[in-house]
């Protein structure tokens, strides 16, 4: 198993811009080898919007990363406050 979570600090005036990509993201992924789920969380009261995808395995990720980062062009600066934080863990 492995999972990646990927932590975006949204500016709360584009936070649903932001939200409406990473649906984009999910659905252009959707039916990737080797995923298990893909779905997108918000931090209640806050900003952050968090990615969080569960693989069969590493190389599943590695294989799907074309897909995920092909929508990257339409993702805009302005809607961040700070870079991502990206966090990719695999199962203890």
């Amino acid at each position: 198993m492995y999972v990646t979570i990927a932590i975006h600090h949204a500016k709360a005036e584009h936070a649903e811009e932001f939200l409406g990509f990473m649906k984009r993201v999910q659905a252009a992924v959707l039916g990737a080898d080797g995923l298990i789920e893909f779905s997108s969380w918000r931090e209640p009261g806050g900003s952050r919007l968090v990615g969080y995808a569960r693989w069969e395995s590493e190389a599943a990720f590695h294989e799907a990363l074309p897909t995920v980062l092909s929508l990257s062009g339409e993702r805009r600066e302005e809607w961040t406050e700070r870079p991502d934080e990206i966090l990719a863990l695999e199962q203890a």
